[in-house]
């Protein structure tokens, strides 16, 4: 087992002085897990960073898109899909033999683990391939009357809202949309709009736990109690949130939570997370079906009959698990928040620039998204990148979005800050 001394070690040997001894790049391992009364330092996250494979010089601030994945997370899907390749011919489909793909399975061990993670029982964890597959299995197997309402922000993800417009234009439903301010600053201001949009004949809320664009964190919790008074049906995509922020689904109190590991999980692309609480399970009809179709006993093993796909993806899933447990979500959360106060901190000291993400405490996380006034959003993207190799991402007009993972460190949010004032 690596101790947290030989972890720590491994990152007073910079790439140049690794390069110079002719020694390899450190074999990556899963994190030490620090004990309760050990704080972590910044020579704790510089080691952390060894676990990722883009280059050292390079500031990757683009997680609310694609999260990257540890090496060790990366290892274990390329060693599993040789461990296929050679071992095919002694397949027999025997029940003790292991499975090579996945598709049919119902995963247990991996969605036990996944239900620890999420706070829920493993029969209510299913396994898609993304967040948009969790909406579209909820969107398409809710039962819906022509008229009945579903209420989304207009700040959703195409991802979080296109299943619910096919069902307006096919079966007559309402889509209805709660205006968020700009920028979203005041928690009850979000929740009296949500409100004002809700009619007697609205069935489903589908609450978005963090924006994708401005990474606006809702008052998700408080929305799901008060629709619950209302017999309202709850949807929180928290493509954003996994892994961004501990979630706790049975304590949220939603019906149902969609998300995309491969993001703030950093797990490898392709793979998704659908959670059902089981009292509802009944309420979905299964969008694609095969033998295990109408499994009531296990209800989201129902909804995972999508055909064959790549288990080598859910193995990496499983270790990178592992890879979040071992550093601690709380400790993640803290490092992430940090990150992103530390930007917007910045940025409102700079003339010129806006925020338009919320710097409220309770709906400020680790993504920000601001502009210089004059600059067009994807120039600024671009200069960042040119001048100090940070990549961000431009979000049509309305400015550059900035993710702080745990692989972002201080001296790197503050080298952006200096481009931006030298911008501005």
């Amino acid at each position: 087992m690596v101790t947290r001394r030989d972890f720590l070690r491994s990152a007073m040997i910079t790439p140049a002085a690794a390069g110079l001894a002719g020694s390899a790049r450190p074999r990556p391992t899963l994190p030490p897990r620090l004990r309760p009364d050990e704080t972590e330092d910044e020579l704790y996250w510089s080691s952390l960073r060894w676990n990722f494979s883009f280059p050292e010089e390079e500031a990757y601030m683009q997680t609310s898109t694609l999260g990257a994945s540890p090496e060790i997370v990366t290892e274990a899907v390329v060693s599993h899909l040789r461990y296929i390749e050679r071992s095919l011919p002694k397949w027999d489909f025997s029940p003790d033999k292991p499975e090579r793909f996945a598709g049919y399975r119902p995963e247990t061990a991996l969605r036990t683990k996944l239900a620890a993670f999420l706070g829920c029982d493993m029969e209510e964890v299913g396994l898609t391939q993304n967040a948009t597959m969790g909406m579209n299995f909820v969107a398409n197997g809710i039962d819906l009357e022509r008229g009945d309402e579903v209420v989304f922000t207009d700040q959703e993800h195409p991802g979080g809202r296109c299943g619910w417009d096919v069902k307006a234009k096919r079966l007559g439903i309402v889509v209805k949309e709660v205006k968020i301010p700009a920028p979203p600053n005041d928690p009850e201001e979000l929740v009296r709009r949500w409100l004002a949009a809700t009619t007697p004949r609205t069935k489903v809320w589908a609450i978005p736990h963090v924006t994708s664009g401005l990474g606006l964190v809702h008052p998700a919790k408080r929305l799901c109690a008060l629709a619950r008074e209302r017999g309202i049906f709850t949807v929180v995509d928290g493509a954003q949130a996994l892994g961004h922020f501990a979630v706790n689904v049975r304590d949220l109190g939603c019906d149902a939570y969609f998300g995309s590991p491969h993001k703030w999980m950093l797990a490898p692309k392709g793979n998704g997370i659908l959670y059902l609480r089981r009292d509802v399970q009944s309420r979905i009809w299964t969008t694609l079906a095969s033998g295990q179709w109408d499994n009531h006993e296990d209800g989201m093993f129902r909804l995972m009959q999508y055909g064959t796909l790549n288990q080598s993806l859910l193995r990496g899933l499983e270790v990178c698990l592992d890879f979040l447990d071992r550093i601690g979500m709380a400790r993640i959360e803290r490092r992430i928040r940090f990150l992103g106060e530390r930007l917007r901190a910045g940025l409102r000291e700079i003339p010129r620039v806006a925020i338009a993400s919320s710097v409220h405490p309770d709906l400020a996380c680790g993504m920000t998204t601001w502009r210089i006034e004059g600059m067009k959003a994807h120039a600024l993207q671009e200069a960042l990148w040119d001048r100090a190799r940070i990549r961000v991402r431009a979000i049509g007009d309305v400015g550059v979005r900035t993710s702080t993972h745990v692989y972002v460190s201080p001296a790197q949010i503050d080298r952006l800050l200096e481009i931006a004032r030298d911008l501005a």
